[in-house]
């Protein structure tokens, strides 16, 4: 009897190492605004820290269970896992899942050119219509972070004692190469904030980068929605990634009318149509949608139909857009990407 008790003892020691193993609770902190990163494609990160009184970090994961809302400082407890067996080149070597918020505190945001994405429109006086430049000026951290034309870069900033005046240092970003005209205007855009120093001045919806002499050397714009709606309407969108995972899905396809509210596409083997409401400046909610019923043959296509439908079928969905790509969330996880069709 004791030798059986000894060996039920070890069995239950072994089940809860099994369930524990490579498994950690962390606390951590997570900013009130997202940024623009790189991962897959361009999308947008949360900034977190492990120790409040270091730097924030780019945060490219999925933490289960939390609904980020901006303006908001969260202090959180997360459970780490450690992922087993073999784990896509995309993915990343942990899941996280919520534990508990300790604390969520409203953050008074800056209101103007501080962790807004701006759009350059203007650059030394002749007019830039490529869309290919833009960046998001992070208070808080004292970084600038975005794209430069061809390449995604970084710089640190100060502020001044003059109000609205900063302090660009040095660029850095990533080194892929593009055709001329993107190199050139890179090179241009990099000669000109490097080491420099701006007044910045906001008019209605347009942004000026002055210099001492109060000549503005670049202006940006800040997308409306209006102008969000005009880019999604005039692209087809294919889709790319589906639950974190980024390949080629045939296609599995969306396009929007803005002017009708009508939402029309291919799911991978079928073709839908529906409509679609908004809800603030960046949630979207599609109604009624129908399909053809093909049967759809190959195992693999039917399971991307059977998400994608799922995914755009009256769930509450938070939307963006990067450069060249169509990002929905659902919660704060990214569900569905899809890039532009040249």
């Amino acid at each position: 009897m004791k030798n059986l008790k000894c060996m039920f003892v070890f069995m239950m020691m072994t089940v809860v190492s099994s369930l524990t193993y490579g498994q950690e609770t962390l606390k951590m902190f997570v900013k009130e605004n997202k940024v623009p990163c790189q991962g897959v494609a361009p999308m947008e990160c949360l900034q977190v820290k492990y120790d409040n009184k270091n730097d924030w970090q780019f945060f490219y994961d999925h933490i289960e269970g939390f609904n980020f809302e901006k303006g908001n400082r969260y202090e959180i407890m997360v459970i780490r896992t450690k992922r087993q067996g073999t784990i896509p080149a995309d993915a990343s070597s942990y899941e996280y899942k919520l534990k508990s918020i300790i604390s969520k505190t409203p953050v008074n945001q800056v209101k103007g050119i501080y962790d807004t994405k701006m759009i350059l429109t203007r650059l030394n006086g002749k007019v830039i219509s490529t869309g290919n430049v833009y960046l998001t000026i992070n208070e808080d951290t004292g970084t600038i972070n975005g794209k430069s034309g061809c390449n995604n870069f970084g710089a640190k900033f100060t502020k001044l004692s003059s109000k609205n005046q900063i302090k660009i240092g040095s660029s850095y970003g990533t080194l892929m190469a593009c055709n001329e005209e993107s190199m050139k205007l890179e090179q241009e855009f990099t000669n000109a904030i490097k080491d420099k120093t701006f007044k910045i001045v906001k008019k209605n919806n347009k942004i000026q980068f002055k210099n001492l002499k109060n000549k503005v050397i670049m202006e940006f714009s800040i997308p409306t929605q209006n102008d969000v709606w005009s880019f999604i309407a005039k692209n087809n969108w294919k889709l790319i990634m589906l639950e974190n995972v980024g390949q080629d899905y045939g296609r599995a396809s969306i396009k929007f009318d803005p002017a009708e509210k009508r939402v029309s596409g291919n799911s991978g083997c079928n073709n839908f149509f529906g409509t679609y409401t908004l809800s603030g400046n960046d949630h979207i909610l599609f109604n009624g949608l129908g399909s053809t019923r093909m049967a759809c043959l190959d195992k693999e296509v039917a399971k991307t139909e059977q998400k994608m439908l799922s995914f755009l079928s009256d769930k509450d969905l938070r939307f963006d857009v990067a450069e060249q790509t169509l990002n929905f969330y659902l919660g704060d996880k990214l569900v569905m990407m899809f890039g532009t069709v040249k």
